[in-house]
């Protein structure tokens, strides 16, 4: 993955890429840019120009980079805008493929209690995979929340939101938007405490961070484990 400003006419793919525009332009490669594996490196647009139309890219081989407006890499889909974005709609689809797959197979012979581990296990891996190092926004917290909501609908038999929170209550099943907090700090924690020279240049900013998300649930909060224990009694028990 190559990260730069802009872009100029000439470049040379493998080594160096110059600026021209003021955009923040992703350049994504799987593989060493080659004829063989054109199809596979694209290139993505952040910034206020993001919907302008750039000319294709030519590599030293001749190779033509389509701009695209999605993209998948190390897994992680994502989405031109203005800012960074991350979609997870794919991630969606692959968690209702594994539900579907595991609810077909046990949902007739199998206890609730049993199908939530699986689901907790196998499932949800799927639908939270890298959500913790990618800007979350309230309204994709919402969509990962509504996709829980209507496995759980389907396994309890009911229509009702109400019951299906008494039931993550019961069932000792956490929102998303609280697992999201609680894989954030942990990541962030690590991220801080490590010796890395990359990972310290922006340590101030990870700390700014999970100072962020502790202040949501007051100021005792230091570690993510007191997050964890507070997150847990507040929604189990009160």
């Amino acid at each position: 993955m190559l990260l730069h400003c802009s872009l100029c006419r000439r470049y040379r793919i493998n080594s160096t890429i110059s600026v021209r525009t003021s955009d923040i332009t992703k350049c994504l490669r799987k593989r060493a840019i080659s004829s063989r594996n054109q199809k596979k490196s694209m290139c993505i647009r952040f910034g206020k120009r993001f919907s302008v139309q750039c000319t294709e890219l030519v590599t030293a081989s001749g190779s033509h980079l389509k701009w695209v407006d999605r993209c998948c890499y190390l897994g992680v889909y994502s989405t031109s805008g203005c800012s960074l974005r991350c979609c997870f709609e794919d991630a969606k689809s692959r968690f209702f493929s594994a539900f579907n797959a595991i609810f077909s197979k046990t949902g007739h012979c199998a206890s609730e209690p049993v199908i939530l581990s699986l689901l907790r296990s196998k499932c949800m891996p799927i639908l939270l995979y890298a959500v913790e190092t990618c800007p979350v926004l309230v309204r994709d917290k919402q969509s990962l929340e509504f996709t829980i909501s209507r496995s759980l609908m389907k396994l309890f038999r009911t229509g009702s939101a109400n019951i299906i929170i008494d039931c993550q209550k019961q069932f000792q099943f956490l929102p998303v938007s609280y697992l999201i907090d609680i894989r954030t700090t942990k990541v962030l924690e690590k991220f801080t405490s490590s010796e890395n020279l990359i990972c310290s240049l922006f340590a101030k900013q990870a700390t700014k961070n999970i100072q962020k998300i502790f202040s949501k649930y007051g100021n005792k909060v230091k570690f993510s484990k007191q997050l964890t224990d507070i997150i847990e009694h507040t929604f189990f028990y009160m």
